[in-house]
């Protein structure tokens, strides 16, 4: 049942703009019907702002509902749904006005009509802060009026890469303008924020989005580097990815301990790096696209070819990484076993391997214990139970252990992960591990970083 009002919920973006329009057609009408020779349009007036307050109300409604689906946090969130519920009260109001002086249009409801133009514009404008960031309306706005308003101001135009702060003139407007509108302060999808630094390293639900100095850590990295009809790309829903420049600018970034506060001298970059953001900067130089470092490790062409074929999709892991990152190309199928098999004979290559969602069993795990160089495993919402874990205690590499949604996975199971020596990361949300197992693994390998779920990690420290 909560599933069906969430999906109800999402026509909440749909049905706002009827409301809108209606809203905007009344009022016009009712002024116009004031002068003599166009009364008789009153007379539609009461048709008009009744489908005005249906929708209105019918809008906030599945306003409410989407809002309960989570991720909308901070003032806007809270503005938008009070302006929202004042709107749609309001033209309830006005219907009633009309239906007691229908065709003729008096001061009052002329006036009341007014105001509900103003609150379906402040409404919208919250509501804009949710979709595209609290900053969108504001970007260009002049000096003074930013000044008037109490906004802050913005930054000066770099004049130089080597003057240029690496996060505030760099990454930071990348990231607002590809990821801000789903990840700011007021909508954090999966809990995720871009609103400032701390925010963005800190990351959301799946854990920390940027390790600074750790790519292979780094969540946010990861996910911007995976092909875009892959469900854990982001952006998602058929946004603008990140061009590769853009990319290869991330894992400068990253790599460089993800700095900020400082200039981009004092960090120091190659001459591929400096042609990158000069590009991002506008600053001239190489073309963006033509600049990416390029390096001489190429993956076998072959084996890429024969795990296409096989239904997964396959990257290299860099430019000048010939090792791969592979996935599941159509998450919610089932991977028989001749494509697990065909994952085998890629094993020395595939340090990254994703099967979320694939319908995978004990059995299919059993086949990734032969998978030796594999550093990160994802494999949540699957069917895995505690005898499926035993297998991958022959992963001598792994680092990054995804369970989510494996319910069959329990207390027992946490025994064969503890003898894993090189696992840093364990992600076990909706799992069958209870609390008392989740505190014997804290004791047994303290190092462990555990999340589980909603915010809630596991370290030496406690939770």
């Amino acid at each position: 049942m909560q599933d069906f009002a969430f999906f109800l919920g999402r026509f909440h973006v749909l049905a706002l703009h009827l409301p809108i329009g209606i809203v905007v057609v009344a009022v016009v009408l009712d002024w116009v019907a004031r002068r003599e020779r166009h009364r008789a349009l009153a007379r539609v007036s009461p048709f008009l702002w009744g489908a005005a307050a249906v929708s209105a109300v019918l809008t906030a409604v599945l306003g409410y509902l989407h809002f309960a689906e989570g991720g909308f946090t901070g003032p806007s969130a809270d503005s938008h749904r009070f302006y929202g519920t004042v709107t749609a009260v309001a033209a309830v109001f006005i219907w009633w006005l009309s239906r007691r002086n229908a065709g003729a249009v008096d001061g009052l409801r002329l006036a009341a009509g007014v105001v509900l133009l103003a609150l379906v514009s402040v409404t919208g404008h919250y509501g804009g802060n949710l979709t595209h960031g609290s900053t969108f309306l504001l970007e260009y706005a002049p000096a003074p009026l930013r000044a008037l308003i109490g906004a802050a101001q913005r930054r000066p135009p770099v004049t130089s890469v080597a003057m240029a702060d690496p996060y505030l003139d760099v990454v930071q407007p990348l990231l607002e303008q590809r990821c801000g509108g789903c990840h700011n302060g007021d909508k954090r999808n999966g809990g995720f924020s871009m609103a400032s630094y701390d925010f963005t390293l800190v990351g959301g639900d799946t854990g920390r989005a940027v390790v600074p100095g750790n790519l292979e850590a780094s969540e946010l990295f990861y996910r911007v580097g995976l092909p875009p009809d892959d469900e854990a790309h982001m952006p998602a829903e058929g946004k603008t990815p990140l061009t590769a420049a853009q990319v290869a600018i991330m894992r400068w970034w990253i790599e460089a301990g993800a700095p900020h506060d400082t200039t981009v001298s004092a960090v120091g970059i190659t001459a591929d790096v400096e042609s990158l953001l000069a590009a991002e900067l506008g600053l001239g130089g190489a073309p963006a696209a033509a600049s990416v470092p390029t390096g001489a490790a190429t993956a076998d062409a072959e084996l890429v070819a024969r795990l296409f074929a096989a239904g997964f999709l396959v990257r290299q892991r860099a430019e000048d990484d010939a090792h791969l990152v592979v996935s599941v190309n159509s998450p919610g199928g089932a991977l028989d076993g001749a494509a697990i098999a065909t994952l085998t004979t890629a094993a020395a290559e595939i340090v990254d391997l994703n099967l979320a969602n694939a319908s995978l069993d004990d059995d299919g795990v059993a086949a990734l214990g032969e998978l030796p160089a594999v550093t990160h495993l994802r494999l949540g919402r699957n069917r895995i139970t505690d005898r499926g874990l035993a297998a991958l205690g022959e992963l001598p590499l792994l680092e990054h252990l995804n369970l989510y949604g494996n319910s069959g996975v329990t207390d027992a199971g946490l025994e064969s992960l503890v003898r894993i020596g090189s696992l840093r990361e364990l992600y076990l949300w909706q799992t069958g591990v209870s609390a008392e197992g989740v505190e014997r693994l804290r004791l047994q390998r303290p190092e462990l970083r555990v999340e589980l779920g909603s915010g809630r990690v596991l370290t030496a420290a406690g939770e």
